[in-house]
C-alpha cells in the first residue's frame, strides 16, 4: 500500500536505534496504523514524509494486513512502549531528551515523571502543543541548542510528522518520534488498556469505549480492511 514498514521486531528496532544515535546518524521515526496508512495513500505529500522515515508497525491491523499479504512483519511495535524503552536506554548512556506536545499540565507532568523514572536522562527542557506559528522559530531554536538524542513530539498526526519534516534539518535532533498520546499515558491522565485488552488486541477498542470523541479517526479501520482485502485479491487475479 505504499508505505515502507521495517520488518524488524521490537527489541531489534531499539537496537538499530540505539546504533544510529551512537553512530551519529539522524532518524525520524513513524509509529504507524491504519490511519496512517490511510492517510499516506491518499495524500503524497504526507507519504513523501513517510517514505524518508523510519516506519514501525504501531497497530494489531497493520500485523494482520501483513499476514493476509503474505508480508513478513510479525510483531507489533507500539508508540508508547518504543518511548519507555529508548528511555531506558537514554538512562543508561546519559542522553539528552526533550518533549514537545500535549496540554500543559500534561507534558509538565511526563516530565516529570520521565525524569524520576530515568534518573540517567537528561531531560533538559519541554514546550507544550498550543503554540503559535509565529512561536515555531524560537521553538526549534532551543531544541537545536538542546542538541537532543532523543526528540518526542506530540502534536497528534499528522501535524507531528509535517513537523518535523519541516525542521528535520534545524533541529540537531539524533532521533525524531512522533507519540501522539504518549505523554497523556505517562502522566497519568489517560490509562492504558488493562493488559487483557492488550493481549487480546482490543486496545483500539478499550481506548475509543473511554473516548467516544475518536470514532471519526477509527472509522479509518474498516476502510484500511476494505484496502488491504481489495490489494490482496487483485494480487492474486
Amino acid at each position: 500500500m505504499g508505505v515502507p514498514f521495517s520488518t524488524r521486531g521490537f527489541r531489534e528496532s531499539v537496537d538499530y536505534m540505539v546504533d544510529r544515535i551512537e553512530s551519529g546518524e539522524r532518524t525520524h521515526v513513524v509509529t504507524a496504523n491504519p490511519e496512517i496508512v490511510m492517510l499516506a495513500r491518499e495524500r503524497q505529500d504526507f507519504r513523501s514524509i513517510v517514505e524518508q522515515a523510519y516506519v514501525v508497525p504501531d497497530g494489531i491491523g497493520i500485523v494482520y494486513a501483513a499476514r493476509w499479504t503474505n508480508q513478513p512483519i510479525y510483531e507489533r511495535v507500539t508508540g508508547v512502549e518504543l518511548l519507555e524503552a529508548l528511555m531506558a536506554e537514554a538512562d543508561r548512556r546519559r542522553w539528552i531528551v526533550y518533549l514537545l506536545g500535549a496540554h500543559p499540565e500534561v507534558i509538565s507532568l511526563a516530565a516529570e515523571k520521565l525524569a524520576e523514572r530515568y534518573p540517567g536522562a537528561r531531560v533538559v527542557g519541554h514546550r507544550d502543543g498550543y503554540f503559535r506559528q509565529d512561536e515555531e522559530e524560537q521553538i526549534v531554536q532551543e531544541i537545536a541548542e538542546k542538541q537532543p538524542h532523543l526528540l518526542f513530539v506530540a502534536l497528534g498526526a499528522p501535524r507531528q510528522e509535517q513537523w518535523m519534516a519541516k525542521y528535520r534539518d534545524q533541529l540537531n535532533a539524533s532521533l525524531m518520534m512522533g507519540v501522539g498520546g504518549s505523554f497523556d499515558v505517562i502522566s497519568g491522565k489517560v490509562k492504558r488498556a488493562p493488559a487483557i485488552w492488550q493481549k487480546l488486541h482490543l486496545e483500539w477498542f478499550y481506548r475509543l469505549m473511554c473516548q467516544p470523541s475518536r470514532w471519526k479517526r477509527q472509522v479509518a479501520i474498516p476502510r484500511f480492511v476494505l484496502t488491504v482485502l481489495r490489494e490482496k485479491w487483485r494480487s492474486r487475479s
